[in-house]
């Protein structure tokens, strides 16, 4: 006689238990067919199977506070569809940080063309709200945090006219560091005293690094991988930042943004994990 698989068989009514009895289905007998559903080899659930969730209500989404050089630290659920954060307004206040503003950010959900969609959305912040990104298209003035320090890019304007009367003058305006700045697009340090060092971008391809042998863009910077990111123009002349596996990331500054999947931000010096459901 065939026996029945073990995983197959039911618990036993409890003893003295009426046979006609609803019986509730134990939490084990729950994590059981989660992980036949995982199973392909099971008969029961087919693969196609499809997990059961809430089809009316709109997407929740979990925020993680992560703790200090961490990828884990305290979440958040959230239900509602406007979250605020700051350091010392808001939904979520993070008052120890002192580069976040009272109120620097929110989170908002939003029906658009029929579906649900999160947006990260600066509030006129001082230092700027900040997401990291794999690769991103870059825009005159764009600003980066790069390890420990704030970048700005300036784009030269494309074709530039030449306004020289002979050779011998156009020579010379090639050499000159204003003329140049104007020519070719640069990025920008950015300190408390205003603009820092100026690092030129000259060719298709440079690289930003803490290795001077490999990166055009040296920087002494122990937050900087080696080869940290990629500046690059693409195939339609458009210059596009890539970050290259770098431990800390590439951080794009942005005003609003949708927000899809898993993604990370940064306000002041706090990170931020948002996980959409």
């Amino acid at each position: 006689m065939a026996r029945v698989p073990k995983h197959k068989q039911p618990d036993p009514p409890a003893a003295g238990s009426n046979p006609d009895s609803t019986f509730l289905e134990t939490l084990e007998e729950i994590r059981r067919a989660v992980r036949a559903r995982r199973s392909s080899t099971t008969q029961d659930v087919l693969p196609d199977t499809r997990t059961f969730r809430p089809m009316r209500r709109p997407p929740m989404a979990l925020l993680c506070i992560l703790d200090d050089g961490r990828q884990a630290g305290e979440w958040v659920r959230i239900r509602v569809d406007h979250v605020v954060l700051g350091r010392d307004e808001g939904d979520v206040v993070i008052p120890h940080d002192g580069l976040m503003s009272g109120q620097h950010a929110e989170l908002t959900r939003r029906l658009e063309d029929g579906r649900h969609r999160w947006f990260l959305t600066d509030l006129q912040s001082t230092n700027g709200t900040y997401v990291r990104i794999s690769h991103a298209l870059l825009k005159h003035n764009q600003e980066l945090l790069i390890g420990s320090h704030r970048y700005r890019f300036d784009a030269a304007p494309q074709g530039p006219a030449d306004h020289s009367d002979n050779k011998k003058t156009k020579k010379t305006r090639d050499w000159d560091p204003l003329v140049a700045t104007e020519l070719i697009p640069t990025l920008v340090e950015l300190t408390a005293q205003g603009d820092g060092n100026r690092f030129f971008l000259p060719k298709a391809e440079n690289w930003l690094g803490r290795d001077a042998n490999s990166c055009a863009i040296a920087v002494n910077d122990p937050l900087v991988s080696p080869r940290h990111a990629r500046f690059f123009r693409d195939p339609k002349g458009r210059w596009q930042v890539e970050n290259a596996n770098a431990l800390n990331g590439t951080w794009l500054r942005v005003e609003e943004m949708a927000l899809a999947g898993a993604c990370q931000f940064q306000l002041g010096e706090q990170r931020f994990l948002l996980r959409v459901l």
